[in-house]
């Protein structure tokens, strides 16, 4: 199979939210299929409806200089879908992601079609989800590369997810906020219990609870955390409650952070990710590191501050220099527009700011546009390229306000165009609303660098 079959025939699967089928039965039918990649390697299991991603970046990033050999699986991507599936920092490649696609859908193939097959241990209920295809496929591509432990961010949810087969050393929860409700329920306490659902018993007894990192400060989250560690038997840790942290940041926005944890522990790093928020995903990573760290991981204080000081996470406050400099931030759902809103009112005061919008029509337009609307002088209101995308007229349709304020094009690369030329020399671009748009935007901008 090539890479352009490979993406078509996953493409073909559908959109991975609209299409989205949870539960364990199908994922775990396959991986047995394949046979079990995900017990060859520890890992580490992520949750939460924001800061899951980057605080996987951070672990991944101080697991990797400990000297382990590390997986990192994250999602959505942002340019190329091999940006989900990573060894040592490194993308899987082209030819190695087409190859293990083909690995797979034989694998699915022979599962749905048991009588061409003596080799199938079970049924699949039906065919296989795009995120799920993906799934498999890393987890696959970790095993062949003999990683030591893999890094794994939830996709959607928790309980069901298809990354909630495996058996973590720690597991993290970082925020739970309103967003996919369509899939996790309507009400905090429903999405709440879904992003629990990670929480478990250990498959080892011997090895003692599991420990779960807990970010969140919303009593009605930690109470739902609380209930079902001591359900489980698992150990909850209060991150935010253990730890001392004074901050300072830089004119961008990057945080200078001493940390005091128990026992007189203290670290002092340079979070190099822009903004408040990261203060707090910077603590939950630090502090499942120190569970590994008393599981026998070889982790020292140094390793977690070069580590963290070194993370990259493309598309979070990512600054793009130029005349006039672009911020690329995925802000997709209501937590996420509201720590971009801290933001800019902090450290963006005295610029110029056109936002640049797109958003999925399925998210809460109303509520995140009305928290970044605000902030700008011009609105160049766009679309990503995804089925999902809401048109321009209909998103100004429903913050009539700013009408004055508004211009239309549901092309991004002319979009950002347009952003350019109302950009004044003091002023500043930002594009936000969707993490396809900020994709969108990185291939036009990577486009203008190749040039």
């Amino acid at each position: 199979m090539q890479y352009a079959d490979a993406l078509r025939y996953l493409y073909s699967l559908g959109n991975e939210v609209l299409t989205a089928k949870l539960g364990l039965h199908n994922i775990s039918t396959l991986l047995e299929s394949l046979g079990n990649p995900h017990r060859h390697y520890d890992s580490v299991l992520i949750a939460g409806t924001n800061g899951k991603g980057s605080v996987a970046a951070f672990m991944e990033s101080v697991l990797r200089k400990s000297g382990l050999k590390t997986g990192l699986y994250t999602s959505p991507h942002l340019v190329r879908i091999e940006e989900r599936v990573r060894v040592q920092g490194s993308l899987i490649s082209a030819e190695e992601f087409a190859r293990l696609t083909e690995r797979v859908k034989d694998t699915v193939d022979a599962l749905l079609n048991p009588q061409a097959s003596s080799q199938v241990p079970g049924s699949l209920d039906r065919h296989p989800t795009y995120f799920e295809m993906v799934t498999a496929i890393g987890f696959c591509y970790f095993a062949e590369r003999s990683v030591d432990v893999a890094v794994l961010e939830v996709g959607l949810g928790g309980r069901l997810d298809a990354t909630n087969v495996v058996d973590p050393r720690v597991v993290v929860i970082t925020n739970v906020d309103y967003d996919h409700q369509k899939y996790l329920g309507s009400r905090l306490e429903e999405i709440a219990m879904e992003k629990a659902g990670i929480i478990k018993p250990r498959s080892d007894a011997k090895a003692g609870p599991l420990s779960v990192v807990c970010t969140s400060d919303d009593p009605v989250v930690r109470d739902i955390v609380d209930e079902e560690c001591r359900a489980t038997g698992a150990r909850c840790i209060h991150a935010l409650d253990e730890a001392r942290v004074e901050a300072e940041p830089d004119t961008r926005g990057r945080f200078q952070l001493k940390f005091n944890f128990p026992r007189g522990l203290t670290l002092d790093v340079r979070i190099p990710l822009p903004g408040e928020h990261q203060a707090r995903n910077a603590v939950a990573a630090i502090r499942a590191l120190m569970v590994l760290q008393t599981e026998g991981f070889p982790i020292d204080l140094e390793d977690i501050k070069e580590g963290i000081e070194s993370t990259r996470w493309p598309g979070r406050l990512e600054l793009v220099h130029g005349d006039p400099p672009i911020i690329l931030d995925g802000a997709h759902n209501i937590a996420g527009a509201e720590s971009l809103r801290k933001y800019c009112e902090r450290f963006l005061r005295s610029k110029r700011v056109v936002l640049l919008f797109g958003v999925m029509r399925d998210k809460d337009v109303f509520e995140i546009a009305a928290r970044l609307f605000p902030l700008a002088t011009e609105i160049v209101l766009t679309a990503a390229e995804s089925e999902r995308s809401a048109e321009p007229g209909w998103i100004a349709a429903q913050l009539p306000e700013y009408r004055h304020r508004y211009h239309y094009t549901r092309n991004p690369q002319e979009a950002l165009s347009l952003a350019r030329t109302l950009a004044s020399a003091d002023g500043i671009i930002l594009a936000a609303g969707s993490l396809f748009l900020v994709g969108d935007l990185q291939r036009t901008l990577n486009l203008e660098a190749a040039a």
